[in-house]
């Protein structure tokens, strides 16, 4: 049987929304969503919508579930804000019966299939389904339908600066880009190369090669022990020796990963 990788019943709710009967919501009953998964909408792809609006009306329903005693946005908030500019009165809704998690996770696969969240977006909305429901990136990814890596290396991208953060929100650098940012040691290294992508166009084969390059420049005589230990635990493993002492540490990046870590210290 094939696995649904979307979680039970979640493809569900998306597949059946066109076939299920809409209902129209006055705007003033509906609320926006503050957990909603888009860091940042296009003012003027709103601008666009709200006059494509205007023509021919909201041709596909926002889904809503109830909130107090009006209805919090699961997913549609571009076609919300486009109808309120547009000056509709109300709007063709779907409600939906569901709770904080199930909501979460039909509004990040509505953005996923029809909007395409940012690297960092989709970062953030991973992180906060470890955090705040407590799925592993074993669970997180099956419930995506991708490998588990994939999610450890969005949820990687949030250990950048703000800064390389807002580049790659903004568009002026890819998530290739970033990862390839993250094997830097220092943030003045990082920028030296970021100065470098946006003025000379730099592909992130090219950055790869460079920071690569970057590393065995000043790769220790504990390189080949560092490199042993990462294939080992799967993880990036850095050693710093001064002075007769040093230390090794080994990166994480959630509980999961780091009870797996600790399984392949134990065993070997």
């Amino acid at each position: 049987m094939k696995t649904d990788p979307l979680g039970r019943g979640l493809s569900a709710i998306l597949q059946d929304e066109e076939k299920a009967s809409s209902k129209l919501i006055p705007i003033g009953r509906i609320s926006p969503n503050k957990t909603q998964p888009r860091l940042k909408i296009d003012e003027k792809s709103i601008a666009e919508l709200a006059s494509s609006i205007k023509g021919k009306g909201l041709l596909q329903p926002i889904i809503l579930r109830r909130k107090d005693k009006g209805y919090e946005i699961i997913a549609g908030e571009r076609r919300f804000r486009a109808a309120v500019m547009a000056g509709l009165k109300e709007v063709p809704a779907i409600i939906k019966d569901v709770d904080e998690k199930e909501a979460l996770e039909i509004a990040l696969i509505e953005n996923l299939q029809r909007e395409d969240l940012n690297p960092l977006e989709i970062a953030i909305v991973y992180e906060r389904f470890t955090e705040e429901f407590s799925y592993t990136h074993e669970e997180l990814a099956h419930k995506m339908g991708v490998d588990r890596s994939s999610v450890s290396n969005f949820i990687r991208l949030l250990k950048l600066p703000q800064w390389i953060k807002d580049h790659v929100t903004e568009g002026k650098l890819t998530q290739g880009h970033a990862r390839a940012l993250l094997a830097l040691k220092s943030e003045k290294e990082q920028k030296r190369f970021v100065d470098r992508v946006l003025k000379e166009g730099t592909s992130v084969r090219e950055l790869e090669r460079q920071t690569r390059k970057k590393n065995v420049q000043r790769i220790s005589a504990f390189s080949s022990i560092e490199e042993d230990l990462q294939k080992v635990l799967q993880t990036k493993v850095n050693i710093t020796f001064k002075r007769n002492k040093g230390k090794i540490i080994i990166e994480f990046y959630s509980k999961e990963d780091l009870e797996r870590i600790a399984e392949c210290i134990s065993e070997n």
